[in-house]
């Protein structure tokens, strides 16, 4: 009976990862207001919410190359430094990958990018993955990026809205008329309407928006 139970559950670990179970989640959370058909421009025509269309565009600029994840656009993308011009989420445009969630997006392409039913030829033992990424304070170190940069963190600041509420918050970026805030009491990130700051408040948030930009060549 052992033998039985062992043999299932190496069967069970080594069950591809597939893309509506494991990847979209990660894409809905992270890249959705970009490329979903809520966006109010779809960037590059490409959509995460529908893996036909997905899996159509897999060929299109190297996308996703079933098996070999190095070379597919999407992973690229997604560990650029984010002051590189087409590293995804762009500056201020969202929450980057976490290491797990990028592993995850790795694996998925390296087992063959299992799609709506679908799977390509899976990767060399070599290059997987899980033997080969490395990470330091959450960003992929490469050769080519080198070591993860220190990060230095916006600085906790008083915010007000029209009404005169105050909050202590960081400031993380500006976009679709919301400003960005990573609350101290909590540490979740808000979206807040900017005409809804106070005019000391959205002066600041301007400021401080454009700072970003031109830190990162924009």
């Amino acid at each position: 009976m052992k033998s039985v139970i062992f043999f299932a559950c190496t069967v069970l670990s080594a069950a591809a990862l597939d893309y509506k179970k494991d990847v979209m989640p990660i894409l809905k959370e992270k890249c959705y207001d970009c490329h979903s058909d809520k966006a109010k421009k779809v960037k590059g025509g490409l959509r995460f919410d529908d893996e036909e269309h997905f899996f159509k565009r897999f060929a299109k600029n190297d996308v996703v190359i079933p098996g070999d994840w190095d070379a597919s656009y999407l992973f690229v993308t997604v560990v650029w430094p984010e002051h590189k011009k087409g590293a995804m989420p762009p500056k201020n445009k969202g929450e980057r990958l976490t290491e797990k969630e990028i592993r995850t997006v790795a694996q998925w392409i390296h087992e063959g990018a299992k799609i709506d039913g679908e799977k390509g030829k899976k990767g060399s033992d070599e290059l997987d993955p899980e033997k080969i990424l490395k990470f330091q304070d959450g960003r992929l170190v490469t050769e080519q990026f080198g070591p993860a940069p220190k990060i230095v963190e916006p600085e906790w600041e008083e915010w007000t809205n029209a009404k005169g509420v105050s909050l202590t918050a960081r400031f993380r970026g500006l976009s679709k008329g919301k400003a960005t805030l990573e609350l101290k009491n909590t540490g979740k990130r808000v979206a807040y309407p900017f005409d809804q700051l106070s005019k000391e408040s959205q002066e600041k948030a301007k400021k401080l928006g454009a700072d970003s930009e031109m830190m990162n060549g924009n």
